[in-house]
């Protein structure tokens, strides 16, 4: 009994002792964090309300994230998890797509999560990373998931699709819920499988299964997506959304260190049709130029009646929302579209960069929806220091046709002048 005894504690303490000192070693970090954004927008037309009389639009937009986020670590591996409430609004005319009208305000726990992965000391890379909560997920570029950023306000649906404003800034990403398995088995390899599910009645709350795996070398990438429709909130069957597939493959190629080729490619299955997407882009960065200059294009076709899910933007402009006011306002454009972009930046310092973009929309299926456009875009970005950053923008639209001409766009096909003004502190 006594050997048995001193057995028993003896096995305890082997195990009990190195969690003992494990727990003596734990990192605690806890970090406030803020993210606030305030944009001036203006717009001599505005879209989509035949019956508005004051198509001049000049509006405010405020999105601001303030709480915390944290992690204990131990040995190689760590806990973390964040709590973000999110306020934002809309004040003046409302957007000049006239999906809110300046009274939008809102103020919740719009952001959550709790994660565990490891930390290796060795390796330069985690191999796992599991979270759960309600948080921004984006599943590659952001093709076809990058967030739940779709922010409807007051002036659509008798404002029942009213997510608290602030649509261009979209400021709410986060999914009502998610779960995510992020898994690397070695450094060249990614995947991931996430369960989403939206609470965003302009996205039918729709819930997904999405899974992805990427594999990247110095020179060549290639990837591919699969994502299930598993249930959506759509009793008046809206949408083909209803059992919907993707299935995607996306690949990239550095023609040489200057020259780099990236496309993707997406099958979609859903309630009535087969559809598809995809894009190619050629990006060229100037040799030996003293503003870091880069030139680009890129070719994106969306067949008839794709449904472009949940795309968006995951740097900054330029991206999945394609033209300032085509894609934010007049259209969008990520349905019955070819749509040709040509790209420009340069840093004559280290601290600002300037860009511009130049858009032509082509419908395809004109008699189902007319957009054909042009659209031209300028702007910077300043850091003014490691808070603040001043991004101005200028753009200018043009629709080839308007519905007194045999097309869609409202009100006419006249250029559009069109100016914001964002000014964003990060702490």
């Amino acid at each position: 009994m006594k050997l048995f005894k001193q057995t028993a504690l003896a096995l305890a303490c082997s195990f009990f002792l190195p969690m003992t000192q494990a727990a003596s070693q734990i990192d605690y970090e806890i970090q406030p964090y803020a993210d606030v954004i305030l944009g001036i927008f203006h717009s001599e037309k505005s879209y989509a309300n035949p019956e508005d009389t004051h198509p001049e639009k000049t509006w405010q937009e405020i999105g601001a994230k303030y709480g915390f986020k944290g992690s204990a670590s131990f040995g190689q591996n760590a806990l973390y998890g964040s709590a973000i409430a999110i306020s934002t609004g809309t004040f003046g005319d409302g957007d000049a797509g006239n999906v809110t009208n300046g009274h939008e305000r809102r103020t919740n726990l719009g952001e959550w999560s709790l994660g565990f992965k490891d930390t290796p000391v060795q390796e330069a890379y985690s191999r796992y990373d599991v979270s759960v909560g309600r948080q921004n997920i984006i599943v590659g570029d952001g093709f076809m998931v990058s967030g739940d950023a779709v922010n409807l306000g007051k002036a659509v649906a008798d404002g029942e699709l009213d997510r608290g404003g602030a649509y261009y800034l979209a400021t709410r990403k986060a999914f009502d819920f998610t779960a995510a398995l992020q898994y690397r088995p070695w450094e060249n390899l990614s995947t991931g499988l996430y369960y989403l599910k939206s609470d965003n009645k302009a996205q039918y709350s729709t819930e997904m299964l999405v899974a992805d795996a990427m594999y990247q070398e110095e020179k060549f990438g290639i990837g591919g997506t699969y994502l299930n429709v598993l249930d959506l909130d759509d009793a008046f069957q809206e949408t083909d959304r209803h059992h919907l597939k993707n299935y995607a493959l996306r690949a990239n190629y550095a023609l040489n260190p200057n020259l780099q080729l990236k496309a993707e490619a997406v099958y979609q299955d859903n309630a009535r049709s087969n559809e598809n997407a995809g894009y190619a882009a050629l990006n060229y960065t100037l040799p030996n130029s003293a503003y870091h200059s880069a030139v680009g294009y890129r070719f994106s076709h969306y067949s008839e009646n794709y449904d472009p899910m949940f795309y968006g933007n995951t740097v900054g402009i330029g991206e999945w929302v394609q033209g300032e006011v085509a894609g934010n306002y007049a259209g969008p454009n990520n349905r019955n579209v070819n749509a040709h972009q040509l790209s420009f930046s340069m840093s004559p310092k280290e601290n600002l960069m300037l860009g511009a973009f130049a858009y032509k929309f082509d419908s395809i299926k004109k008699a189902q929806e007319n957009l054909s456009a042009y659209e031209l875009d300028f702007y910077s970005v300043w850091s003014a220091n490691k808070h603040i950053n001043v991004i101005p923008l200028i753009g200018f639209y043009k629709p080839k046709k308007d519905i007194q001409t045999s097309g869609s766009q409202l009100p006419d096909n006249q250029w559009n002048t069109y100016a914001q003004l964002l000014l964003q502190y990060t702490y």
